[in-house]
């Protein structure tokens, strides 16, 4: 039974590693390349696999419904088999991880087994985290929670962290290189101790404090933690208000940077206005436009049809009246030819 367990492992690391090109390289800009990231964590023994990028070896770990991804320094790794299958460990305080598997040039995959220890689950039970599940002691070992991560957090004035904090610290990798970071922003930019609760829901919005310095860069020096994860949110980036301000928005402030975007305006929205001709509009305009479904394929379409002097206002106007080159084209095949828009218009308004 052991046999087959490991043969079916192996299969499913191959079948794994052939995705690992597509996606493992790929990067969510909220994070750092050494992060782990989770989307669900299934099997132990697992497979692996993974390729070498300078000092670091990046990992996707993986099975039939879940995978997740992240780093190790390619010294904590030790000697690597090469050629032919061996095993290699990674040693933390939550336990160990032994790898088995190979590795042609940089690239590698196998199975894995993780083992915790036991002396470490003793020291979370002293200090009030009770019947902590496999599942969580693997996340504590790939996020490098350990006891001197304990100490610089009560070090930090964050004593007595729930067994809930410490699942999310864990499961957000918030590990002591991003606890740093966050804290010393916030002493930096003078926003206080802030909570823990509030931290990962940073974190977990990506609000990271890179994206917080680029909105000081971009002008909103004193922009609230509060604001910066609702600009998140709505996908407002230090990009995309310089890219207002390329638009002509030079004095955007933020709520009005996350309403255009709300309402969709971008720049190739706005760019795409410019080429056909209409170089002034205004965002508000723009903003008016895209609410009411006028896009620049809209109005090109009335164009390539020989209406060439077509505004905005016009094109607006025959959105709204559900006149679209499509219905014109019907009319026309109906007989219908050589009519002006406005005659269009009451076709549509009388139900043709």
């Amino acid at each position: 039974m052991k046999k087959m367990t490991l043969i079916a492992f192996a299969l499913t690391a191959i079948t794994f590693l052939m995705s690992v090109p597509a996606t493992a390289q790929q990067k969510d800009k909220t994070r750092d390349d050494d992060d782990f990231s989770w989307n669900g964590w299934g099997d132990n023994p697992g497979v692996w696999s993974a390729y070498i990028n300078n000092d670091k070896v990046h990992m996707q770990f993986g099975g039939h419904h879940w995978n997740s991804s992240g780093s190790f320094l390619l010294s904590e790794l030790g000697t690597l088999p090469t050629g032919q299958a061996g095993t290699f460990t990674v040693k933390r305080e939550a336990g160990t991880i032994t790898f088995n598997g190979k590795f042609a040039e940089k690239e590698g995959h196998g199975t894995y087994v993780f083992v915790e220890d036991p002396a470490f689950k003793s020291y979370l039970e002293q200090e009030g985290f009770k019947e902590v599940s496999e599942e969580l002691m693997i996340h504590l070992f790939f996020t490098n929670i350990n006891k001197a991560y304990f100490s610089y957090m009560k070090g930090n004035g964050y004593e007595g962290i729930s067994i809930d904090q410490l699942k999310d610290l864990a499961y957000q990798n918030m590990n002591q290189r991003v606890m740093t970071a966050y804290l010393e922003l916030f002493k930096k930019e003078g926003y206080g101790k802030v909570s823990l609760g509030q931290i990962v829901e940073l974190r977990e919005h990506g609000v990271t404090p890179d994206f917080i310095n680029s909105l000081h860069e971009a002008g909103y020096a004193h922009v609230s933690l509060d604001k910066a994860l609702e600009a998140r949110d709505h996908g407002v980036t230090a990009d995309y208000v310089a890219e207002m301000k390329k638009a002509g928005a030079k004095d955007i402030t933020l709520d009005e940077a996350i309403e255009l975007r709300d309402h969709g305006v971008t720049e190739d929205y706005i760019q795409g206005f410019k080429e056909l001709g209409y170089g002034n509009i205004s965002l508000e305009k723009a903003t008016e436009l895209r609410d009411h479904g006028v896009t620049v394929e809209f109005i090109r379409e009335f164009q390539q049809m020989g209406y060439k002097d077509i505004s905005p206002d016009r094109a607006q106007e025959l959105r709204d009246h559900g006149v679209t080159a499509k219905f014109i084209r019907r009319m026309q095949e109906k007989g219908l030819k050589n009519l002006s828009l406005d005659e269009y218009v009451r076709l549509r308004d009388a139900g043709m």
